[in-house]
């Protein structure tokens, strides 16, 4: 029997987002990680590339430390904050962002498709025509909620929890940045609570499975660090650089909650779900009996 595709387009409380997540991730897994890795590959490869030679950079001073070689502060300073730190936090923002769009491109291609798994190329397609989109718009976003945070924090909870859904907004919408930022307060009106809400037990999830992941990798990391007598500073490198590609992995779990919410948010504003299936009502009888079960 062929599966069933899980309707994106319907209101969901908070039970059933979380719910709905895994149920997804977990009938999508395979196809999930291929496009991941397939299409980002490259930005975590250099993500990774540069992480290490930053870390190893950084956590060679603690090997200095500890063989007792005093540092002038200055030459440390400039020791840390070299070229190949700026890459690193490049590369990680462009990785973060290919994954956000990839994401975002799957399950576009998903909720407007046939098929139960969308092919990479599909995928490709969406992503090579909003990567750049996003990628530029995300400077005034960051910028946006950093400043929120500097004044009481509040305000920067406030506009991360509203702006969110903004890859989604652009991508699924084909939005340009003011309709898209317009488009995340309408979606979040009378529904900031309930966002946050399902927006921390995401990231809680997401976070503890990055520690646990991480924690199994650092113990084995330190491990093969003191049987094959290696500095500090390389194992921070080898172990900070695999961390961040399952954390990239791991990321899924979290986008796809928000995506969740975002449809729901969508449902309960324009309600184009069920329009769409009392469209399809009278067109054969399994599409009536379809519809009923998924709203």
């Amino acid at each position: 029997m062929a599966e069933q595709k899980i309707q994106f387009r319907k209101i969901r409380d908070f039970g059933e987002n979380l719910g709905d997540t895994f149920l997804f991730i977990k009938s999508n897994l395979r196809s999930l990680l291929i496009s991941v890795l397939t299409i980002c590959a490259v930005f975590m490869l250099a993500q990774a590339i540069f992480n290490q030679i930053n870390q190893s950079r950084a956590f060679g001073i603690f090997d200095q430390f500890r063989r007792g070689f005093n540092n002038d502060p200055y030459r440390s300073f400039n020791y840390v904050f070299t070229p190949e730190y700026v890459l690193a936090i490049l590369c990680t923002w462009f990785s973060h962002i290919a994954l956000q769009v990839t994401l975002a491109a799957y399950i576009k291609t998903y909720v407007i498709g046939e098929s139960v798994a969308p092919s990479v190329e599909q995928i490709w397609d969406v992503f090579r025509r909003y990567y750049l989109r996003v990628l530029l718009y995300s400077i005034p976003i960051f910028l946006l909620v950093a400043i929120g945070f500097i004044f009481c924090i509040a305000p920067g909870v406030f506009l991360a929890v509203v702006l969110m859904p903004f890859t989604m907004v652009v991508v699924v919408e084909e939005s340009n940045f003011g309709i898209a930022f317009n488009r995340c307060f309408q979606l979040v009106k009378d529904n900031f609570w309930i966002s946050i809400a399902i927006y921390i037990v995401a990231a809680m999830i997401y976070y503890f499975c990055t520690f646990a992941v991480g924690a199994a990798i650092g113990v084995l990391v330190l491990i093969m660090t003191y049987l094959t007598a290696r500095s500090l500073a390389t194992a921070m490198g080898i172990l900070t650089s695999i961390l961040n590609v399952f954390s990239g992995i791991l990321y899924i779990i979290f986008f796809v909650s928000v995506s969740f919410q975002y449809f729901s948010l969508v449902e309960k504003k324009d309600a184009t779900g069920i329009l769409q299936r009392i469209d399809q009502i009278g067109s054969s009888g399994d599409n009536v009996d379809n519809a009923e079960k998924q709203y």
